[in-house]
């Protein structure tokens, strides 16, 4: 019984970082799209922005974030659904041996 639990583990692990990292390509193509338009935009005078330089906030600051979601909720896709685990069997476990006890 352990052993197929245990497989169940696995396998909606693999399948939490598969999601985790199609949101991610989500991500990106959606940031790739827009900073493109924008920076294209400010480039060819359609927006003007003071300083130039400004122009570049959106692209650091959400280019920042990009690496916040990798570095979490992709690299670390698999430990986050153990802690998901560990805090599901933690609120079970009470409630087993109350049932066991009966």
């Amino acid at each position: 019984m352990a052993s197929t639990i245990d497989e169940y583990k696995r396998l909606f692990r693999e399948a939490h970082v598969s999601d985790q990292m199609k949101l991610f390509q989500i991500h990106i193509a959606i940031y790739l799209v827009v900073n493109i338009v924008w920076l294209a935009l400010n480039t060819m005078g359609t927006i003007s922005i003071t300083p130039a330089w400004a122009m570049y906030y959106s692209l650091v600051g959400w280019g920042l974030l990009v690496i916040v979601h990798y570095w979490f909720y992709v690299r670390g896709a698999e430990n986050l659904c153990k802690l998901k685990e560990e805090m599901v069997e933690a609120r079970i476990k009470p409630k087993l041996t109350d049932y066991a006890g009966k």
